[in-house]
């Protein structure tokens, strides 16, 4: 199956639009009045955690797919990946709401690149693991569809909650709420800032999967379908199929 990066940012251009459709509903603001703030905290908090937890299953994805690839190419040439594999899992264990972080996101992303580092030596992989790119290419889809849609959503989410901060500073009754505003703030900046060269990486790391299925004869699985990816419930349940 011909997998280019053309065909990936087709992927990517018709999951983006979905995220008025996932996330846009969550950030609508009050209706105008003398009295009303110029954000919904509330909303803009929760549209934060539902983006927060979409972004970790579609990263939890990706590095599922690395435990895969791992297993296709000799110990020396995923030795790097396999230090940051085994970093990421240390921190997702410490996870005290169960989502992730940005230090475990830019793990994630270290990994990526270096999975993508193989591409010029992709044939030194091992035929008798090829068949794991099956499910390593259902993984990767599953997140790169869903890095399309955090990629257009992200930065308004981020922008709302940002906005929700500022109406919180000069109020020490909602000191709790801003430290949670901030907090989510930093996962989403660390979002808006790692996802182009996470997807850059993961494309690769795709293109290497579509390689090896080719030299293979090996039959892969269409493109994820946008309904797939269009909020945080679907992707988890498109997660829960691949498990």
């Amino acid at each position: 199956m011909k997998r280019t990066f053309a065909s990936l940012l087709l992927v990517a251009g018709s999951v983006a639009p979905l995220s008025a459709q996932g996330f846009g509903n969550l950030l609508k603001k009050p209706a105008p009045s003398s009295s009303s703030p110029k954000v919904d905290v509330g909303a803009a908090m929760l549209a934060g955690a539902s983006m927060i937890g979409f972004v970790t299953i579609a990263t939890d994805q990706g590095m599922k797919a690395m435990d895969l690839m791992m297993e296709v190419f000799p110990p020396e040439k995923v030795a790097k990946v396999k230090l940051l594999n085994l970093q990421y899992k240390e921190l997702a264990a410490k996870r005290k709401d169960g989502n992730i972080d940005a230090e475990q996101l830019k793990v994630a992303s270290s990994a990526g690149q270096e999975m993508a580092a193989i591409q010029g030596d992709w044939k030194s992989y091992k035929k008798e693991k090829s068949a794991v790119v099956t499910k390593a290419n259902s993984r990767l889809g599953l997140m790169l569809g869903a890095d399309a849609v955090a990629a257009s959503a992200a930065p308004a989410t981020l922008a709302s909650l940002q906005e929700a901060g500022k109406s919180l500073a000069s109020n020490p009754m909602q000191a709790g709420k801003a430290a949670q505003i901030s907090a989510q703030v930093a996962v989403l900046s660390a979002v808006v800032a790692q996802i182009p060269q996470q997807t850059k990486s993961f494309s690769t790391v795709r293109g290497i999967v579509s390689n090896i299925a080719k030299a293979e004869k090996i039959t892969l699985a269409p493109d994820v379908s946008t309904d797939k990816v269009k909020d945080q419930a679907s992707l988890s349940t498109s997660a829960k199929e691949l498990d």
